[in-house]
């Protein structure tokens, strides 16, 4: 491959994630049509003019994972000629047939850059810096990014930065924790970049928690606490935590919830403390997670045989007088139930190939750290419960960016290129 194919192709990759990022709020505050939709257009078409050129060569393990990525979002495909579609509907299928195009150009990216580990690395910070910045510019200033129905204006002491809603921000703040702490903690080639990981990682945990999104706090959590559980004390760390969690318990629960009911000096602590009191004391009044049991329930003991879907955001015909909101016509707040009513089985295969193979790869591989292969692990678990934090995931290709950056790094190039063995790793650590 020449030098300039690589610059080229991470021109691609860097142009389509910020278009990704600062598409809607161009559009709030120009008026302008989004730039991102037309730029996934001429995303797919300068891929696929990529793959004509390129040699057709994969490793094992990535030729299954791009697999079942082509077979995933090719098959959504079908729809431009078998189903009416609208508009906004067409963009949400060219959004999903980004997603193989992604992974072929990190793809080659790593697998031919001279120095894979430092782009992976430039890439993350430019994609946490549009993750982590607006929110607290919003926040100080004041200025909303872009436009919101009522209960998730900044008014309303919803902070989502660069998203429509807080709960986007959250996932793709919590999808990409596992990537930073493989590639900047664990992986990071000097002291600097190992603090420049774990101030990251503290970063995006801030945002999780101002987004309030109770999931994505959960697994942020997780993510933590399998930090903190494989360091060389993880024993005492153990029993530091059962320690902890046995004060918390002896605390009186109408302290804590006095506590929360009085946090509304302003309109972010109000919607912090709403929530968690809400979770934690009356889960039943909470409309969102009523209206997705209501969803779930009827998917679960209603499951239709499909074979291409109902078509992306189409599913009145499933839901209709089933479920009381009609948000699950077009959300149904859940990657796999949304996958499988849109595009149907062959869709759904394909991603249940791309999860089995990332996870046989890592569980399996030989040649790196128990640390990197949990926290790679920890990625795809925490993508997957990722799928039911926000209402659609079609619009939010760039959360699956970091489990590609994992696979391609691991598994794109030679083991000696690219990967430190658990000896080496206790060496430098």
């Amino acid at each position: 491959m020449k030098v300039k194919n690589i610059h080229l192709y991470m021109l691609l990759v860097y142009g389509m994630l910020g278009a990704y990022m600062v598409g809607p709020a161009m559009s709030y505050f120009l008026g302008i049509q989004r730039i991102d939709n037309l730029l996934t257009i001429l995303f797919i078409l300068c891929t696929v003019l990529a793959v004509l050129l390129e040699n057709k060569r994969f490793p094992s393990g990535i030729a299954v994972l791009l697999a079942g990525l082509a077979v995933m979002a090719g098959w959504s495909a079908l729809h431009l000629v078998i189903s009416p579609i609208t508009g906004s509907q067409f963009v949400d299928l060219m959004f999903f047939l980004s997603l193989p195009c992604f992974f072929y150009l990190l793809y080659q990216i790593v697998a031919h850059s001279p120095n894979p580990l430092g782009f992976i690395q430039r890439l993350i910070l430019f994609f946490a810096a549009f993750i982590c910045i607006p929110p607290f510019f919003e926040i100080g200033a004041g200025i909303q990014f872009v436009t919101a129905i009522e209960e998730l204006a900044l008014e309303a002491g919803a902070v989502k930065g660069l998203f429509f809603n807080p709960n986007n921000l959250a996932t793709t703040a919590v999808c990409l924790t596992p990537a930073v702490l493989v590639f900047f903690t664990q992986l990071g080639r000097n002291r600097k970049e190992v603090l420049v990981g774990w101030g990251l990682f503290a970063l995006l945990g801030l945002v999780i928690f101002a987004s309030v999104s109770r999931t994505a706090i959960a697994c942020y959590f997780l993510v933590a606490l399998l930090t903190l559980l494989y360091r060389k004390n993880g024993l005492a760390t153990v029993f530091s935590i059962v320690l902890l969690y046995l004060l918390v318990a002896m605390i009186p629960q109408y302290a804590v919830q006095d506590f929360l009911l009085s946090l509304n000096s302003n309109e972010f602590l109000e919607r912090f403390s709403t929530r968690i009191y809400l979770f934690l004391y009356d889960f039943g009044s909470d409309n969102s997670v009523s209206s997705r049991q209501e969803i779930y329930n009827h998917f679960w003991n209603n499951i239709p045989a499909l074979f291409t879907g109902y078509g992306p955001k189409n599913f009145g015909e499933f839901f209709g007088g089933h479920i009381g909101s009609s948000l699950g016509f077009e959300n149904p707040h859940s990657f796999v139930i949304e996958l499988y009513l849109g595009f149907g089985i062959v869709s759904l295969l394909g991603f249940l190939l791309y999860v089995a193979g990332y996870t046989t790869l890592f569980a399996a591989a030989g040649g790196i750290s128990g640390k990197v292969r949990m926290f790679a692990l920890t990625g795809m678990a925490v993508f997957l419960i990722g799928g039911f934090i926000p209402s659609s995931i079609l619009r939010l290709p760039f959360i699956w960016l970091p489990c590609f950056l994992l696979a391609v790094y691991f598994f794109g190039r030679r083991p000696s290129e690219n990967v430190y063995s658990a000896e080496t790793y206790n060496k430098r650590y």
